[in-house]
C-alpha cells in the first residue's frame, strides 16, 4: 500500500501484508511499524518420567511471549494486556497506578495420546499471569508410554503454540503380604509351678536334715 500525507509528498507511508503481519514505514520519521499477533512459545514437562500405574504425575510448563519488544515475558489475557505493556514499556506499576489490578494468564489445553493410540482429554488450566507457568496433576489409567501435549490456542494478541513430553507408566506395585511369625507359647504358668515345686522340695529337704541332726 502507499499513502501520501501531504500534497507535496513530504510524508509517505509504504507497506505490505505477509504471513498475517502488516509492515509499513514512515518516510517522514524513518520508522518501521509491524502490526500483528505476537508469537508465543509453549513448553511442557512431567515431574516424573516414569511412574507406577495408579500414581499421579504433575504436568508443568510455560507459555511465553516471543515478540521482539518483550521476548520471554509471560503471555497474558486480553484484559491484562494494557497493564502488562504499560509495565514493560513505560515502567508503570505491575498492579496498576492505583495498585488494585491483577494480571491474569492464558488458557492451556492438555491432552494425551495413550499407549493404544487413543487421544485422551486431560484438562484445562490457566497460566500464572506474572510468571507464565502452569501445572496440572493427572493420573494415567493404562500402562505404557503416554505422549502429553500442551496447547495454547491463538487469541487476539498471540499466535498459537504447543509442545509435548512423554511419561512411562509401569505396573502397579504389588501388595506386600505381611509375614506371620509363629506364636510363642506362654509357659510362664508352668514355670511358676515348677519353681514353686522346687522351692517346696528344698524346704522339705532342709526340714528333714534338721530333724536328723536333732535326733542325734
Amino acid at each position: 500500500m502507499q499513502q501520501t500525507g501531504s500534497t507535496d509528498g513530504s510524508r509517505v507511508f509504504q507497506g505490505a501484508i505477509a504471513d498475517g503481519y502488516l509492515a509499513y514505514s514512515d518516510a517522514y520519521t524513518c520508522t518501521m511499524y509491524v502490526v500483528g499477533k505476537g508469537k508465543s512459545a509453549t513448553t511442557v514437562t512431567a515431574s516424573q518420567k516414569t511412574i507406577a500405574k495408579g500414581a499421579t504425575v504433575l504436568i508443568e510448563g510455560t507459555v511465553l511471549d516471543q515478540s521482539p519488544g518483550q521476548p520471554g515475558t509471560p503471555c497474558v489475557s486480553k484484559d491484562s494486556m494494557t497493564l502488562q505493556m504499560e509495565h514493560i514499556h513505560i515502567a508503570q506499576p505491575l498492579d496498576g497506578i492505583y495498585h488494585n489490578e491483577t494480571i491474569t494468564g492464558v488458557p492451556v489445553t492438555l491432552t494425551a495420546i495413550d499407549p493404544k493410540g487413543g487421544v485422551a482429554y486431560i484438562g484445562n488450566t490457566t497460566t500464572n499471569g506474572y510468571y507464565g507457568t502452569f501445572n496440572f496433576a493427572w493420573k494415567p489409567e493404562l500402562e505404557g508410554t503416554y505422549q502429553i501435549v500442551a496447547s495454547f490456542a491463538a487469541d487476539g494478541s498471540y499466535g498459537s503454540s504447543s509442545a509435548s513430553t512423554a511419561v512411562e507408566v509401569g505396573p502397579a506395585p504389588q501388595e506386600q503380604t505381611p509375614v506371620e511369625f509363629p506364636a510363642i507359647p506362654d509357659n510362664s504358668m508352668m514355670l511358676n509351678t515348677i519353681l514353686a515345686a522346687v522351692i517346696v522340695a528344698i524346704i522339705l529337704a532342709v526340714v528333714a536334715i534338721l530333724l536328723v541332726f536333732r535326733k542325734r
